[in-house]
């Protein structure tokens, strides 16, 4: 996942990689994705900045609101994401990943397991 917020508006992608979307989920993502989710989260502070007319076949949800995201880790594989409008707090974009944990820090060359059990 890659975060830019210069741009003041909200948007996010699809997993892309090479300018195509690597899968057609929206809301549950698990294990390798094969593409990186890049998100805007420039709806802070500034002027909100319109998008424009032609929208990406990549581009999943965009708005031009006031907001923020919220990312909640659970324990060593999950995240929960949530994109929320500043006007009320309500969760307006959202989505998990999962993962097998690998503490790859604790490794060194041919010694680690493929993975490391989330308990």
């Amino acid at each position: 996942m890659a975060f830019y917020g210069h741009v003041h508006n909200y948007e996010r992608t699809c997993p892309v990689y090479e300018e195509k979307c690597t899968s057609s989920e929206k809301s549950h993502y698990s294990g390798t994705m094969n593409g990186t989710i890049h998100v805007v989260v420039g709806g802070g502070g500034s002027h909100l900045s319109n998008f424009t007319t032609e929208v990406p076949a990549w581009s999943l949800y965009r708005e031009m609101e006031y907001g923020f995201v919220k990312l909640t880790a659970f324990n060593y594989s999950s995240l929960l994401y949530e994109y929320k409008r500043s006007s009320d707090g309500k969760v307006y974009d959202s989505f998990t990943l999962h993962r097998e944990y690998r503490d790859v820090l604790a490794c060194v060359k041919d010694s680690c397991a493929p993975t490391i059990p989330a308990t």
